[in-house]
């Protein structure tokens, strides 16, 4: 697909220098009055919802690569769509660093780009690298309206003293005037931790950027990947690398959530882009430009990286684990709290901010015996312009009362990982209480007294005495017995059947694998997409081997869902067959659209392997 530079984030072209600011009152008062009208008519015009956007804390460095001696520019942002009060972030301690001064230059900035309004607050910091090393600047935490945020920790590089100013020439000849490069957030993330990827492209202010595509598709394996290209991409930035300036544009901007521990590759990232250089250029496939002002495609490759992932640590037995990585909070509340017998009452769970939010499974609470439990219903709600995974997730568990009265739903613990802070945060979920009462104005119905008619019989009667028989010589008697017996026996077991899916997660898994796997393949008949309709048929067949198995849910590769079939003594050829379906499913994403008849060949496909394993697990 092609992408015009104008929009996602406008045309790039060189710098120009700015006139000098003019000053005196009168040129102050023309410059500032204006913009004052420009934000009092903005802030007038749009409704009071449109001004409560979420708040976005961020934090940079001018450079990750320095040398001892050398400065480096710590700036924190603040973006909102309305004027905040905003505090003075609380400087951490450095390692290996120094502040310069613990004052801050300070600027603020409205803008308005297609019709959406932006406050921006910066503080930045001049810190002086003091130690050679990998070192790190901590969460910077910021008060906005009275709630505090944070922002991720930063990693600096710095070099030895001398190793800044043996070869300045032979570094920056090294550099072409436009090359890409793949930036991560995290280098050194736990399992299913988000890693914030970057596209990025550096490219001399000399350089105009016309569009630019993806030539081969990125293929993230032992990854599961979101995309966050709908997010508001930033406009080209002017920086400095190794003295030399630069314009730094985003590109692309995905979530990768690492879906097992150990050493994992990022492939490289190639675009072709259409480029005009008003002089020479140089890159690393090639000479010069035919002439000036020459128009031109270049191949550009990110290097590929390598991520150690590591796995998250014991977490505490006194709360209950979601697979929820990242920052999030975690609410529990009831749909109302009074109702009349035989309503329903929705116990809603949400757990809202940013992380592995996909990911995140339903929290399991005990319900007292006199509530009905329906099938839950599972929400998402996606924040599509921040610039990376967030946004809420809601559980939806339906109760229906058979007896009134007072009930509680106990108290319970959620462990959330932190994936800033490396440690299990709790959020304790209050007790609920629920009040059945009885409906005053039901209706009752009683069955009418029809007395029975007597007829007399007419005719001859003949008078007989019956034989005595032993009752327990007749049918009647032993059917009579064994009945009550019988329906007591198959009440008890069926009671204890279902109160042990009640209560067992893992048997209730386990039964109910292949139904919940076929009502997730019948939703495909709704689906236009057929890349859509096998990420659900990977879903389907991944969830009930996991489920069959008592595995997580998420998180898993098709080499551990093989041996776990394995484990079981599953025919090779069946695990085989399994093996080819999740593996088409997984890189069907990445090939030409598959027909129909593939695709519904599939679907079969998948029903008789879970009626097989059925049989076999």
């Amino acid at each position: 697909m092609m992408h015009k530079l104008l929009n996602p984030f406008a045309r790039f072209r060189p710098s120009r220098d700015i006139p000098d600011r003019p000053t005196g009152a009168s040129t102050a008062m023309q410059v500032v009055l204006p913009a004052l009208l420009l934000v009092a008519g903005i802030f007038t015009v749009l409704p009071a919802d449109a001004l409560g956007s979420d708040v976005r804390v961020s934090a940079s460095v001018s450079s990750t690569h320095v040398a001892v001696g050398q400065q480096v520019t710590l700036n924190v942002e603040v973006l909102s769509r309305e004027p905040r009060s905003v505090s003075r972030p609380e400087l951490p301690e450095l390692d290996g660093m120094q502040y310069l001064s613990s004052m801050p230059q300070t600027s603020s900035r409205y803008s308005l780009v297609d019709g959406i309004a932006q406050m921006s607050y910066r503080y930045s910091y001049a810190i002086l690298a003091t130690a050679e090393g990998t070192h790190q600047i901590p969460s910077v935490y910021v008060s906005v309206d009275g709630r505090e945020y944070h922002t991720r920790p930063i990693t600096v590089r710095i070099r030895p003293p001398g190793d800044d100013g043996y070869r300045p020439q032979a570094r920056r000849t090294q550099r072409p005037d436009m090359f890409l490069e793949l930036e991560l957030s995290e280098e050194r993330p736990v399992r299913g931790q988000q890693i914030v990827a970057e596209i990025v492209l550096y490219f001399r202010n000399t350089i105009e950027v016309n569009t630019f595509h993806v030539t081969q598709s990125w293929q993230t394996e032992g990854f599961w990947r979101e995309d966050l290209n709908r997010s508001p991409t930033r406009r080209p930035e002017s920086i400095v690398l190794d003295g030399v300036p630069y314009r730094r544009a985003v590109l692309n901007r995905y979530a990768l959530f690492p879906t097992r521990a150990g050493e994992l590759n990022i492939p490289a990232f190639q675009i072709r882009a259409s480029v005009r250089q008003s002089g020479r250029f140089r890159d690393e496939h090639s000479g010069f430009f035919d002439g000036f002002g020459q128009q031109r495609n270049v191949d550009l490759t990110t290097p590929p990286k390598a991520v150690r992932v590591q796995a998250p640590p014991t977490p505490p037995t006194d709360g209950q684990l979601i697979s929820a990585l990242g920052q999030f909070r975690v609410e529990r509340t009831l749909s109302q709290d009074a109702v009349k017998l035989g309503e329903s009452v929705d116990v809603v769970t949400e757990i809202r901010g940013s992380g592995n939010l996909g990911l995140i499974t339903r929290p399991v609470f005990e319900y007292p015996r006199s509530f009905d439990t329906h099938r839950p219903r599972e929400v998402i709600e996606r924040n599509e312009r921040s610039p990376q995974m967030s946004g809420s997730k809601q559980f939806r568990d339906v109760l229906i009362a058979r007896n009134a009265g007072t009930f509680t739903i106990p108290e319970n613990t959620i462990l959330v990982y932190d994936d800033i802070r490396r440690q299990y945060e709790r959020h304790i979920l209050p007790a609920l209480t629920i009040e059945v009462v009885r409906d005053p104005n039901a209706r009752i119905t009683i069955a009418q007294d029809h007395r029975i008619r007597l007829t007399p019989i007419r005719g001859s009667v003949t008078w007989s005495t019956p034989s005595r028989r032993t009752p327990w010589l007749t049918w009647w008697f032993w059917f009579a017995l064994i009945l009550p017996a019988g329906a007591f026996a198959y009440g008890y077991r069926a009671y204890h059947y279902q109160s042990r899916l009640n209560n067992d997660v893992s048997f209730s898994r386990k039964e109910r694998a292949a139904q919940n796997a076929n009502e997730l393949l019948k939703t495909t008949s709704d689906i236009t997409g057929t890349k859509e309709v096998y990420s659900v048929i990977q879903k389907a067949v991944s969830n009930y081997i996991s489920d069959r198995t008592d595995l997580p849910n998420a998180g898993l590769s098709i080499d551990e869902l093989a041996m776990a079939l394995k484990n079981r003594n599953v025919r090779r050829p069946l695990v085989r067959r399994v093996r080819t379906l999740l593996e088409k499913c997984a890189t069907i994403r990445y090939t030409p659209d598959p027909t129909a008849r593939d695709m519904m060949s599939d679907l079969t496909e998948a029903r008789k392997l879970i009626i097989e394993l059925e049989a076999e697990i």
